[in-house]
Formats: structure tokens, C-alpha cells, sequence
């Protein structure tokens, strides 16, 4: 359940010349703050001062000449960041401020794994870039291959959560991403709905050839009324507060989530990761699909990304940067 989150880890970034904290790192702050203090949790600053080649992680941009390796933290940036602490403290939370060398995401995925972070929060880009992705570098490295849940921010979202869609394929992962979902909607009087894809079972299809279009419309429908009655049971056993509306479309589910998520637009999108199986996606796996990469490169809302227990994750606790 998430009220058992203790520590929260947000990333921050630095960007220009001039040392700013850019849209995206800010909103991730202070969706940061408000969980905490919903939560009763501890919250960790991150700041890496890590550069890839040809990349200047401190805005952003790319760059020439640029050979990968650590940065000097500027006093002005230094001093941004205690600031952002003082800011959490005043509201009352226990906040420490973690300076890294190692490429953010690996530092951000080794503080899961000793134990300081049970829940990552990072911004989208500032902005859609390179044909039409939101998603930035660490934060794909992160949904591939973060262990604890991951929420990535839009950057000009209001952090009220007025509507949270969760996506369930009726395993662990997405009985807890309904969960997750209802905890976000209650803080905020949200609406509550849950997306559930399916599909046939092959002895379905090989027997619609023989049945009239009547009688095949009924078989669907019939599949599609048993699904969401194990559904609505499997939410009324969570103890999820007030009644969500349910969707139960026969779809894949990566196209189930984007016809759901462009029907509602809506504010936090909570599901497990997706992974490739052979010709379709499940929810279970440690690594995503590249349809699921292109589907959440494109939702224009905050996602909150949950792995099942059986992850593991493929960085190492003492994970060089290289």
C-alpha cells in the first residue's frame, strides 16, 4: 500500500548558465512535497553532477566538445539546493540534500537499493522535443529499470489530481496500481477510474467462424461482463474509498491505455510496467515493450510507474558510472 512509503527521493536538475531550476524539477518538488506530507514521509533531494558526451545535463541542451565525466557544482547551484531543503523543512518534513557524481539515474536506482528511497519523483521534459517525445533520457532509464514505483511530472501541471486512471491486467502489479490510483484520488476528492484490456481467448476466436454475428457479439460480450465482474470484486476486496468507473475494452493493452487516456485526460496515470510477450504486452515484465515506450513518450499527463516484486533490477548497488 503506498501509506507505507517512508522515504521519498525527488531528482532536481540545474540548467543555464546563469544556474536556474528548471519547470520540470520544480513541479517535481513540489509534487514531492505534497505526497510527503500526505504520506508522514522523509524526502531526499538529488542532484547529479554527472555529463554525458555531447550532453549538459545542467540545461538540457547539447552540446560540442562536451567529454563525459563530473562537473563542478557552482556555488549558485549549491545554494539553490540547500534552498529547496529549507523550503521542505518549513513545511514541517525531514529532508536531506544528496549530491551525486554518478549519472543521475544510477544514483537515484542505488538509493532504492540501499534503502533510502522507497518512491523516485523526476519531471518530464520541459516541453515536447524530437518527434513529439516527452520523456527524457533518465527518466526512460528510470521506468526500464527502477525498482521502486516511479512518478514522473508534468512539468505545468497544477498537482491536483481532479482525475487518476489506473490500468489493471487483474495480477499483483495492477491490483496495486488500483490501489496506489485510489490513495492519489481520496487526498484530492478525485475521481477514480480503472482501464482493464482484453482480449479472446484463441478458442474463442477459432469458434467465432462458426457462430452467427449475433451470437459471436454475445460470446464478446459475455467475456468482456465476466472481466469486469472480477474486476469490481478484486476492488471491493482492496477496500478502494468510493465507487470507481470501470473501462473494459478489448484492446492491447498499450492501445486500451492511450484510447482511455485521450478519451479522459487525465491527471496522474498509476499502472505496472509494460513489457514485451511475444506478439503482445504484459504487465510483468522488467523491461518495456517499444510500443509501451512510444505510448507513454506521448500521454500528456503525470505517470506514476509501478514494477512487480519479482523485479529485479540490472544496476548493481556499487554501479560504476560508465
Amino acid at each position: 500500500m503506498m501509506e507505507g512509503i517512508r522515504n521519498i527521493l525527488v531528482g532536481v536538475a540545474l540548467v543555464g548558465r546563469t544556474v536556474a531550476i528548471p519547470p520540470g524539477s520544480r513541479n517535481a518538488f513540489d509534487q514531492a512535497i505534497r505526497l510527503a506530507k500526505d504520506l508522514g514521509a522523509r524526502l531526499t533531494i538529488l542532484h547529479s553532477t554527472w555529463v554525458d558526451e555531447g550532453f549538459e545535463p545542467l540545461d538540457g541542451e547539447a552540446r560540442t566538445g562536451v567529454s563525459p565525466g563530473r562537473l563542478d557544482l557552482p556555488d549558485e547551484g549549491r545554494a539553490l539546493l540547500a534552498g529547496l531543503a529549507s523550503e521542505a523543512r518549513e513545511h514541517g518534513l525531514a529532508c536531506e540534500l544528496e549530491v551525486a557524481q554518478d549519472r543521475p539515474w544510477i544514483a537515484a536506482i542505488q538509493a532504492v537499493l540501499s534503502g533510502r528511497a522507497d518512491l523516485v519523483i523526476v519531471g518530464k521534459r520541459d516541453g515536447v522535443q524530437g518527434r513529439g517525445r516527452r520523456l527524457g533520457n533518465v527518466a526512460a532509464k528510470l521506468i526500464r529499470k527502477c525498482p521502486a514505483p516511479l512518478w514522473v511530472v508534468k512539468p505545468d501541471h497544477d498537482l491536483v489530481h481532479k482525475l487518476v486512471l489506473a490500468a489493471t491486467e487483474l495480477r499483483a502489479v495492477g491490483r496495486l496500481a488500483v490501489e496506489y490510483a485510489g490513495f492519489v484520488a481520496a487526498c484530492h476528492a478525485g475521481e477514480l477510474h480503472v482501464v482493464h484490456a482484453f482480449q479472446l481467448p484463441p478458442e474463442l476466436e477459432l469458434r467465432s467462424a462458426s457462430l452467427s454475428e449475433d451470437d459471436h457479439a454475445a460470446e464478446i460480450d459475455a467475456f468482456r461482463e465476466e472481466r469486469q465482474t472480477r474486476l469490481l470484486a478484486e476492488m471491493a476486496e482492496s477496500g478502494i474509498p468510493g465507487v470507481p468507473e470501470v473501462h473494459v475494452l478489448r484492446n492491447e493493452p498499450s492501445g486500451a491505455i492511450r484510447e482511455t487516456v485521450e478519451h479522459l485526460h487525465p491527471d496522474l496515470l498509476v499502472m505496472g510496467s509494460l513489457s514485451r510477450c511475444g506478439a503482445g504486452f504484459r504487465f510483468v515484465g522488467p523491461f518495456m515493450g517499444t510500443t509501451a515506450e512510444r505510448l507513454l513518450d506521448r500521454v500528456d499527463c503525470s505517470m506514476l510507474m509501478l514494477k512487480p516484486a519479482e523485479f529485479v533490477s540490472p544496476v548493481a548497488l556499487d554501479a560504476a558510472s560508465r
